[in-house]
């Protein structure tokens, strides 16, 4: 009982440290921000104490001083730690993951979902990993449940889509145990309030988050931390990754690249070298859009019906240019083409020819998913029309 009582009290004295620090602006250790976050993803996972002013004490600290890649790369430290098993795929080519941080400020349609599936059926391996709405009014895993796929398949039906069909789109909660319960503490009442200020909290879920265990990345930011984020990549063992942050007019800010104004894109490359550069759509031979036609739909089904116009072809405004421009990014990172234009091109040829539809239905199919939520997305779709 004595050893239990002094651990307790060690773990209390390392705790105080931490935020005795944070309260005077003080940088971390990586060690320190990994016990920290560990400490609070832990406490998620259990339930075993409500963490809720741990966690908004932590990453608001953290966001008040700005977090370090040394602190970044603890708390990555910590998420991996927290894995339940990892994913093995039988793929001759690179995995591409791709995915946002969220915190858009404007509410934009769902663009990674339909952009994995629209880059696997150009032949990349794109893989999805999703949630519950967090900071959107429809996430990815609500999406995909519209459409049909089993976002909580098992991890050999997982690898058996990648293997057959190159993609998925699979629940992040079934390797993070932390994250359910993060997504329903972030509803609370009081702190729902705080975490448009807990910044340095999308930070360590963008550098870290990587349930499929693969090295190569397009990961969307919604603040400038491109750089940053593309660093800390780096120094936990990624090979290549596109950080980019997307514009529009004035101050809007989006966590993918954009055909709405620029884009700004670290790209970590093999050799280790980071660049950063600007992307316009017009590089890729596309018009500005206007923002107003790219944002969220109210409800999960209207959301779906825009993923499914696009993956159809029948949408050809601009909501397609904003999804299959990410999905170049994904087989550009894959090494598929050379260059983002190319990438473009190619994934707009595969979806007219009814190919992105296809690995959709199949997706349906091979995770476990229910069809006639497509079909009734489908007719809801031709109804709208007629």
């Amino acid at each position: 009982m004595q050893h239990c009582s002094n651990q307790s009290t060690d773990l209390k004295n390392r705790l105080f440290r931490v935020f005795d620090s944070l309260s005077k602006h003080e940088d971390l250790a990586p060690s320190e921000a990994e016990f920290a976050a560990k400490i609070i993803l832990d406490g998620l996972a259990s339930n075993r104490f409500d963490v809720s002013d741990l966690l908004i004490a932590f990453f608001g600290g953290l966001t008040i001083k700005d977090p370090t890649l040394d602190e970044l790369t603890g708390m990555a430290a910590a998420m991996e730690a927290t894995k339940k098993f990892r994913f093995h795929f039988n793929a001759n080519k690179p995995l591409v993951t791709a995915g946002g941080t969220g915190g858009d400020t404007i509410p934009t349609i769902n663009v990674t979902t339909p952009a994995v599936i629209a880059a696997a059926a150009a032949g990349s391996y794109a893989l999805k990993s999703g949630a519950r709405a967090f900071s959107s009014k429809t996430g990815s895993s609500d999406l995909a449940d519209c459409l049909g796929i089993n976002v909580n398949a098992s991890r050999d039906v997982v690898e058996s889509c990648v293997e057959k069909i190159r993609t998925t789109v699979w629940a992040s909660e079934g390797v993070y145990p932390w994250m359910k319960p993060l997504i329903e503490l972030g509803r609370r009442e009081s702190v729902a309030t705080a975490m448009p200020l807990l910044y340095s909290l999308r930070l360590m879920i963008a550098t870290a988050l990587n349930p499929f265990s693969i090295k190569r990345q397009v990961r969307g930011v919604s603040k400038p931390f491109t750089e940053k984020v593309a660093t800390v990549l780096r120094n936990c063992g990624y090979e290549r990754a596109l950080v980019v942050l997307g514009h529009g007019k004035s101050d809007v800010r989006i966590d993918e690249f954009s055909c709405v104004g620029k884009s700004i894109v670290s790209e970590l490359k093999p050799n280790g070298s980071i660049d950063t550069y600007t992307v316009r759509p017009e590089d890729v031979g596309l018009r500005t859009g206007r923002i107003e036609d790219v944002v969220s739909r109210p409800s999960h089904i209207e959301n779906a019906q825009v993923a499914l116009g696009v993956l159809s072809g029948s949408d050809r405004t601009v909501r397609r240019d904003l999804i299959l421009l990410n999905a170049a990014s994904i087989i550009y990172t894959a090494d598929d083409v050379k260059t983002l234009k190319d990438g473009f091109e190619l994934v707009c040829q595969s979806v007219d020819e009814g190919k992105a539809l296809e690995v959709l239905r199949r997706l349906v199919a091979l995770s476990g998913g229910r069809t006639e939520n497509l079909e009734s997305v489908e007719r809801s779709m031709k109804s709208r029309l007629m």
